[in-house]
């Protein structure tokens, strides 16, 4: 073509068709938001089914159904502090694929609570744990924290450590939306391993009820875990809670699940045993004004069904994107753990 016209010209349809594609959205948003809180109204008194659904909404292999074999898991001693023995564990998930993790064994008693300690992005087991030279970084020492309470703690590695650090690439997204095109997510296959573990140590140690703590990433698998598996009894989630549509992220987005669960009913499914979500007033990551409107969408649920509200704890705390310093959400953990 002989045609010629300057760049400008086309700019204002390119910057109409822009804004009007978010508009589609945000008025989508907004219908899809009334269809989920008339789909969840009965949350409470309906927790197994929509416990399926939400299953079913992350996808494959948490839709398996039946009874699960007991995975194999080969262990290896790095070494003993204090009443802990410590191993690097590894857990058979599905064929030909492991979970691995720390395992902090009390070794006194076998009869003690044991709590998921889970990392976040660019974090790792050995991070957290204060393997290398005591330094957590923003977990403030979430590990540590747990032992003076002589619990048994496992941190397992999900696919989020730093690729600089340890010169092992990776692409979450791709991975992701691989297991997308097969019916599944990289959230259901992570949640699934880490049930897949509890399933071990429910064998291993029969009496032992279950806990889950963990920062950012580790907050929002914290989160979504509890509401899969009804055997994690109480939780800490930290620095994760939020409005989804706010930060639609690829591996935290579902098909159709504005319509089905976001943060605030995804606690719901929690209840009756205790969810602790927290954030800190100056987190540089998620605005904290999304997070006190999603906690206040929590309470709106309790106060239209008329339950116990002391099953959801919403703390704002003054710090960062970090593991709050206050001990107090992990002694009540400790406390409904022991308390069963």
């Amino acid at each position: 073509m002989q045609f010629r016209e300057s760049i400008e010209n086309s700019r204002p349809t390119k910057t109409k068709y822009r804004d009007e594609m978010d508009a589609l959205i945000r008025r989508r948003e907004a219908e899809m938001a009334e269809a989920r809180r008339n789909a969840c109204s009965d949350i409470f008194t309906n927790g197994e089914a929509h416990r399926e659904k939400f299953r079913a909404m992350l996808g494959w292999p948490l839709t398996e159904t039946g009874e699960r074999p007991l995975p194999a898991v080969t262990s290896e001693i790095l070494g003993t502090e204090g009443d802990y023995e410590i191993s690097r564990m590894q857990v058979e998930v599905l064929p030909g694929f492991s979970l691995t993790g720390i395992f902090l064994q009390y070794m006194p008693e076998a009869d003690r609570p044991l709590v998921i300690s889970q990392h976040g992005g660019l974090g790792t087991p050995e991070l957290i744990n204060g393997f290398y030279d005591g330094n957590t970084a923003n977990y403030n020492n979430m590990t540590d924290r747990l032992l003076p309470h002589k619990v048994h703690v496992f941190a397992p590695q999900l696919l989020l450590w730093d690729k600089e650090t340890y010169g092992e690439p990776y692409n979450r997204q791709s991975v992701d939306a691989r297991l997308k095109r097969v019916g599944s997510s990289v959230t259901a296959v992570e949640v699934y391993a880490i049930l897949r573990a509890l399933d071990w140590f429910e064998h291993r140690f029969p009496d032992s009820p279950f806990g889950m703590i963990g920062l950012s990433y580790g907050g929002f698998y914290t989160l979504f875990t509890t509401a899969a598996d009804t055997r994690i009894r109480s939780a800490v989630s930290s620095s994760f809670f939020s409005d989804r549509k706010e930060y639609p992220w690829m591996d935290w987005t579902w098909t159709n699940a504005a319509a089905l669960y976001d943060d605030a009913e995804i606690a719901c499914l929690c209840y009756p045993r205790r969810i602790c979500v927290e954030m800190g007033d100056h987190d540089n990551l998620f605005a904290i004004e999304h997070t006190r409107a999603e906690a206040e969408r929590v309470k709106q649920y309790i106060r239209t069904a008329g339950v116990d509200e002391d099953w959801f704890e919403s703390i704002i705390f003054d710090g960062t994107h970090e593991l709050c310093r206050d001990d107090a959400p992990i002694i009540r953990m400790i406390s409904d753990l022991e308390n069963r």
